[in-house]
């Protein structure tokens, strides 16, 4: 099985003012995994992760706060969190985001 999503399939979804995501892979086509391009331009308030989430920064001047742990993140890195992770971040980013599972399906 396959499927090939085109950018004018693409959701975008208005999280904040400053917050937003164009998802591409959803829990609708897996319940496995989920992708999206986020974009960031100030404040993401306190998230506590309930899946494994990794970010790939295609471009960022970013400052994340980790579990009270603040870590910089630049063009070309990529960040990590596994599932009951704190966090928040301020400043700018585009990045790609992938959810195992898929973003809003939880797995005990």
């Amino acid at each position: 099985m396959y499927k090939k999503i085109t950018k004018n399939e693409k959701v975008t979804r208005k999280i904040s003012d400053a917050h937003s995501a164009d998802n591409y892979l959803t829990k609708e086509t897996t319940e496995n995994i989920s992708l999206a391009i986020n974009r960031l331009d100030g404040k993401l308030d306190l998230i506590k992760t309930v899946n494994e989430r990794v970010f790939y920064f295609i471009s960022a001047d970013v400052d994340f706060t980790i579990d009270n742990e603040k870590v910089h993140f630049e063009d070309g890195e990529v960040l990590y969190l596994s599932k009951d992770t704190n966090y928040s971040a301020n400043g700018r980013f585009e990045a790609i985001v992938v959810n195992s599972p898929a973003f809003g399906v939880i797995k005990e």
